[in-house]
């Protein structure tokens, strides 16, 4: 049965692709060495279709390799054949049971289709015959991508097991104690202070020695001079970072400051377009290692460079521990620290950050802007706000639009006990994985007498569609200790109230900043029983309710949330001011510029 589904693989992928060069005039071996080197050409230039035919032409010539086999498999994949592409690595398997690239290739199609117990075990199996000396950047791929598996599960647990065994294994892997550090605030796994010092250990073990020999800085520190501010992130398209980091872009005074970006992102769409139309120079770094990225911000001769990522995928973080710029800070795309020394500062607000409370959990100095961390900018084709959904139907709809993996154990078990004690509310919970995570989801609402037939679960979304969900919720329930961030926005934005729950790290109070400065701080929690009784007191509001979903709109946009040019002016005068302490320093000390 195999051997006829080769076959018709085969033909499939002969009948689908273009002929490859001629090399009939050359003998076997020859011909077989010309196949491999041109399919992986064109695969490293993007022509995958001609890759497949490549492939399938080395087939033909050694039929039993399990290697081409893999590969012809990789490239099948890359043109859209899922289900060929699923033949072609079980047949490299079935020739060689210890191909571990062939597991993760098998394990990464699964994923995408959904099928997650199938993928783990691929990606088990793959590590299994993986070793961390030795195949590092693929036993890295490997860690990388079960690690993420088992986090957008909502197995935060195991998730952080896996990653501790890997930097048992590898120490020195800093993507994966970066993954290891992100995941930490997801979840109350430790205290803060315990967090705050695995950041530390962070930075003290992949960072900063990278700091050790840097050499002095260029820079003219004349303190009212045009400043040169840099922007890195991998984020610069549609993304949560750029609904905050275009207003910005677009309200920097000219006249004091010249704006650079510098763009780690391989993905381009809409968004990057209009955000490289606002920066004065716009530099892509994608390809550039750390040491040229650094040289790089160096002979742009900036003067403070912010990073928009923290431990986030896509991260730059060792280009700034080669310390490129005079001053250096973090902003916008973590709620925490990154625990490197080359790190000088880290721009929050007062909601986020109290004074005196969070200054130990942190290694970089706070800077607190005024009002709050950021300035929104609201999605262009959001739908109008319609009237509140529980005037019609009777009954309150509680909904969640957050990332599964922030919806912890401790946030379903609060909402269950809140829907126990409202008999006639629903909750609908948009963006959850089908399979295990959501049973278990749905075992944990019953465990408190709340069934599935009030419980609506739908998956990912387009980002339209996302937001009509908002028109179906009257209340939005914010997850704990991770809050939403840009979600929160999305919803006040469409009408509808937040309620959050706020602790002692940073991630836990974002929301708490937001609903501040729209004036219901009254919905904000500390605990999870006063979260359970807000919602249950708003749910049995509805006059209330109804005026909220009638108003928000106007209260963020008289809001400083979406004040553009009064938060971007004080953002600037918090960068002059730092401008100016470090050339006071670099005057008081004597110290070369």
């Amino acid at each position: 049965m195999l051997k006829e589904l080769v076959r018709a693989l085969l033909r499939r992928a002969d009948e689908s692709n273009p002929a490859p060069e001629a090399v009939e005039s050359i003998s076997a071996p020859d011909r077989l060495h010309v196949c491999i080197t041109q399919a992986a050409a064109h695969a490293a230039a993007g022509d995958h279709a001609a890759a497949a035919k490549l492939y399938r032409e080395s087939l033909d010539l050694q039929p039993q390799d399990p290697r081409i086999w893999c590969n012809f498999g990789a490239e099948l994949d890359a043109i859209g054949q899922a289900g060929e592409a699923e033949l072609a690595y079980r047949r490299a398997l079935a020739i060689d049971p210890e191909l571990a690239e062939a597991w993760y290739n098998l394990g990464q199609l699964q994923q995408t289709r959904g099928s997650v117990n199938d993928c783990e075990s691929c990606y088990r199996s793959a590590l299994a015959l993986l070793d961390g000396a030795r195949d590092r950047e693929l036993w890295h791929l490997v860690y990388n991508n079960l690690g993420l598996l088992l986090q957008s599960l909502g197995r935060l647990k195991d998730a952080e097991s896996l990653y501790r065994e890997a930097l048992v294994a590898v120490p020195t892997d800093a993507g994966l104690h970066s993954n290891l550090l992100f995941l930490l605030s997801l979840d109350e796994l430790l205290a803060p202070e315990q967090v705050a010092a695995e950041y530390r250990r962070w930075g003290e073990l992949h960072a900063d020695p990278l700091s050790v020999s840097t050499e002095p800085h260029a820079n003219s520190p004349e303190p009212d001079r045009l400043l040169r501010v840099g922007y890195v992130s991998a984020d610069f398209r549609s993304h949560a970072i750029a609904s905050f980091a275009e207003p910005v872009l677009a309200c920097h005074d000219r006249r004091t400051v010249r704006v650079y970006c510098y763009s780690n992102g391989r993905r381009t769409d809409d968004v990057t377009r209009r955000l490289r139309a606002l920066a004065d120079e716009w530099r892509d770094i994608a390809a550039l290692s750390d040491d040229e990225a650094a040289r790089l911000v160096r002979n742009d001769s900036i003067d403070i460079l912010v990073d928009l990522s923290g431990h986030t995928d896509g991260n730059r973080l060792l280009l700034f521990a080669r310390r490129p710029a005079p001053i250096q800070i973090t902003w916008l795309g973590f709620l925490g620290g990154t625990g490197m020394a080359a790190m000088d500062l880290h721009l929050t607000d007062a909601y986020i950050d109290p004074v005196g409370v969070a200054e130990p959990l942190y290694r970089e100095r706070l800077l607190r802007l005024p009002h709050g961390n950021g300035c929104y900018h609201p999605p262009r084709d959001a739908p109008e706000v319609n009237a509140l959904p529980a005037l019609e139907r009777g009954y309150v709809t509680f909904g969640s639009f957050n990332n599964f993996p922030k919806l912890t154990e401790p946030t379903k078990r609060a909402w269950a006990r809140l829907l126990a004690g409202l008999p006639g509310a629903r909750l609908r919970v948009v963006g959850a994985p089908a399979g295990d995570a959501c049973d278990r989801m749905l075992e944990i609402f019953e465990s408190e007498g709340v069934f599935a037939d009030r419980i609506d679960v739908l998956g990912r979304l387009p980002f339209h569609a996302y937001l009509e969900q908002a028109l179906q919720v009257d209340i939005a329930l914010d997850p704990y200790p991770y809050n939403g961030g840009t979600t929160t926005l999305e919803s006040l934005w469409m009408g509808v109230p937040v309620v959050t729950r706020a602790g002692r790290a940073g991630s836990s109070r974002c929301s708490s900043s937001y609903l501040s400065n729209v004036g219901l701080p009254d919905l904000i929690a500390g605990s999870w029983e006063e979260y359970i009784d807000i919602a249950s007191r708003l749910a049995g509001d509805l006059p209330r309710l109804a005026g909220l979903r009638a108003g928000l709109r106007a209260r963020m946009r008289e809001s400083a949330l979406l004040d553009a040019p009064g938060f971007t002016a004080d953002l600037e005068a918090l960068y002059r001011s730092a401008w100016q302490e470090w050339c006071a320093g670099r005057a008081r000390d004597g110290q070369p510029c």
